[in-house]
């Protein structure tokens, strides 16, 4: 049996008996798009898109240059650059893999936390011509109550003292700004990939609050020479495990250190609202439209709600994996019944993208064994998660009195998920910012059920609602003197 070898340039030609490789010549690619946060789905989704672009349509000018900020980010970096940029993309669909895809996109690679001076230098580069991000929710540094940006946060506060030492993507951002200020060099786009909504508004908001409070000679400048787009991004990445390793290099002949999985599907929607010239990245199935606000409801309240309500069913009853509860009938008739009653409603198509065909494929993604998503990835951090995906949808059925019987069951099943202990009476990690604080919340329930629903920063004044917590209730002590399968059955069967 032929020897395995180690992903990196000198090596592809090797690799490529095995592995679809870069059909081009890094050498020539230069460097337009700076991105921070090279996690796990800006590899399978933007760095993916842009390796199509230069290989199907020689965009040499649109390389990416990778940028870490966080000391828990080292991994990535030293793996990246042992590999020379390089990484695999598995993709599995339901019938099995697909050939193994090396990406050859990132073309450079900076370490905040090593060179913070260096970071700063490339993003005030005038090549530079998008700065895009993965930094998830807790990098925006918002206060959990009031949605504001929070100038109290300890990394805030620490590089007010020592700007040239930045801890967060605004700190980078400000000094990289001032030096484009400064030597007469124009602005870029600043483009978030994150999985909010609303998001380049999001950043916006955070960033000019910031330097309105820091460097406020700053901000007439930033207002006329940056843009900020919302986008919809949609593939599901999940964590990449040994076994993938393994089989990369068993069945490929493939040594990567760190390779990606992802589903087959994949979407890309940007608000054309770009500084200067707008890439053409429509050439690789990317859409760019007026309006966002439809594409990103429909993703945010379908597939995000859809992850986090069979995350919260599957675990208590004691299910692994996102595939496990979707393929469970009783689980999927709820999940379907959720998004024609009470999703349903509150959207309105995109152009091509209509609500019945996307919850189709929907199902199917979820459902696809292949990718082995764990509930404990989907469950973590549901107390940001929640709001976003599932409240947004119950404030306008609230508000036009419609049906939500789906949504008083699924926080009550929450509030039971924050016991800890699953119906095969085996306990499972919360993981949570404020883990803490649902732990306590949901035990004092027991004896005040209304209890969990006073955690002001997931809730607001929902408490204080008749119409939700009288289902809320109902559902609550159903759910507290049986199994989770059981009880969704009854709803199910509308005979809770």
């Amino acid at each position: 049996m032929p020897n395995s070898l180690y992903l990196k340039m000198e090596n592809l030609d090797a690799i490529k008996e095995n592995a679809s490789i870069p059909l081009f010549d890094r050498d020539q690619i230069t460097t337009s798009i700076a991105h921070i946060g090279v996690s796990n789905f800006h590899r399978a989704h933007q760095a993916f898109y842009i390796n199509e672009l230069i290989e199907k349509h020689q965009a040499f000018n649109f390389g990416i240059c990778g940028i870490d900020l966080l000391d828990s980010d080292r991994k990535t970096y030293n793996v990246l650059k042992d590999q020379d940029g390089l990484y695999t993309l598995i993709t599995k669909s339901p019938t099995g893999f697909q050939k193994p895809k090396i990406i050859g996109s990132i073309v450079e690679y900076f370490f905040g936390p090593e060179n913070p001076m260096a970071v700063i230098e490339r993003l005030a580069n005038p090549d530079i011509k998008i700065i895009s991000f993965t930094i998830a929710e807790d990098g925006y540094h918002l206060n959990e109550i009031t949605g504001e940006f929070n100038q109290k946060h300890p990394s805030v506060a620490e590089e007010v003292v020592n700007p040239f030492n930045p801890k967060t993507v605004f700190g980078y951002l400000t000094q990289a700004f001032k030096l484009r200020k400064l030597r007469g060099i124009s602005g870029c786009t600043i483009l978030s990939c994150d999985n909010i909504k609303n998001n380049g508004d999001t950043m916006k908001h955070s960033f000019l609050n910031y330097v309105e409070k820091n460097e406020p000679e700053l901000l007439p400048w930033l207002k006329t020479n940056t843009t900020f787009p919302n986008t919809m991004v949609d593939r599901i990445t999940p964590t990449t495990q040994h076994k993938d390793i393994d089989a990369l290099k068993n069945n490929f002949l493939v040594e990567d250190q760190w390779p990606v999985v992802c589903e087959p599907f994949t979407n890309w929607v940007i608000e054309d609202n770009f500084f200067e010239t707008k890439p053409n990245w429509e050439k690789v199935g990317v859409q760019f439209v007026k309006n966002i606000e439809p594409y990103q409801n429909m993703k945010l309240q379908l597939l995000n709600a859809g992850h986090s309500i069979l995350g919260i069913l599957g675990t208590l009853h004691g299910y692994k994996t996102v595939h496990e509860a979707a393929n469970d009938d009783v689980f999927i008739q709820f999940l379907k019944s959720y998004m024609h009653q009470e999703v349903a409603p509150t959207l309105v198509d995109a152009e091509n993208m209509t609500f019945k065909a996307y919850k189709s494929t929907l199902i199917s993604r979820f459902k696809n064994s292949n990718i082995n998503d764990s509930l404990s990835r989907i469950c973590s951090e549901s107390s940001a998660k929640i709001p976003i995906f599932i409240l947004s949808t119950l404030k306008i059925q609230l508000s036009e009195n419609n049906s939500i019987n789906h949504i008083a069951f699924i926080i009550a099943a929450w509030c039971k998920y924050n016991d800890g202990i699953n119906d095969l009476g085996y306990a499972y990690n919360i993981v949570d910012s404020i883990s803490n604080t649902l732990i306590r919340m949901a035990a004092l329930s027991q004896l005040n059920p209304v209890k969990f629903l006073e955690i002001e920063p997931v809730f607001n004044d929902l408490s204080s609602n008749p119409v939700f917590t009288n289902k809320y209730l109902h559902y609550l002590n159903h759910l507290r003197n049986h199994t989770i399968k059981e009880s969704v059955k009854q709803f199910n069967d509308k005979l809770l």
